[in-house]
């Protein structure tokens, strides 16, 4: 066995993982699966869809009906999301913490969302780094988001990219790559 083969080959149960959640039915799809009585020993390819998930959402216990994902949200104060568009310069490179509606999710993984206040432009919100995902059904909800924004326009080929997963706020350069995520 190669060093090549020895570096790669623990990451194969994860490369399969994330193959498993791109490719993956939408939730409501796969209720009835879930409601199953669970077998005591699922085969290889389950565990790990189940590793996945669960790797993918953490939820941390909160007021009823929240769900957080990534890094636990600080103390700071929330920053108005009419605020930082109307002048998103000003918080440039900064960590901001912000509310809105989930505008739309990523259908493939969930790994972006945009959000948006009243009287406000969608903003692009990817998960930084995807190191989590939110479920694919959270359009329409509230969400917290803490992350740095950042001023970046997007090659076509990113656009192109995100379009193919239900994007809209593409055109703008606008985004706060999330570090976490409260969902109400």
């Amino acid at each position: 066995m190669t060093t090549t083969t020895r570096t790669l080959l623990p990451l194969l149960p994860l490369l399969a993982a994330l193959l498993l959640a791109c490719s993956a039915a939408p939730r409501e799809a796969a209720a009835p699966a879930a409601e199953a009585a669970p077998s005591e020993e699922a085969a290889p390819s389950e565990q790990t869809a189940e590793a996945a998930e669960e790797n993918a959402a953490e939820e941390a216990p909160g007021a009823a009906g929240e769900e957080s994902f990534g890094a636990a949200l600080s103390e700071r104060p929330v920053t108005a999301l009419a605020d930082i568009v109307a002048d998103p310069s000003r918080f440039e490179g900064q960590v901001v913490k912000t509310e809105g509606e989930v505008a739309q999710v990523c259908q493939r993984m969930g790994c972006w969302m945009e959000m948006r206040a009243e009287g406000t432009p969608t903003i692009r919100v990817p998960m930084a780094g995807h190191s989590f995902f939110l479920p694919r059904d959270a359009a329409g909800r509230r969400a917290v988001v803490e992350g740095r924004l950042a001023l970046r326009e997007l090659s076509a080929s990113e656009r192109a990219h995100l379009e193919s997963e239900g994007a809209m706020a593409t055109a703008q350069a606008l985004q706060i790559a999330a570090d976490g995520v409260v969902l109400r």
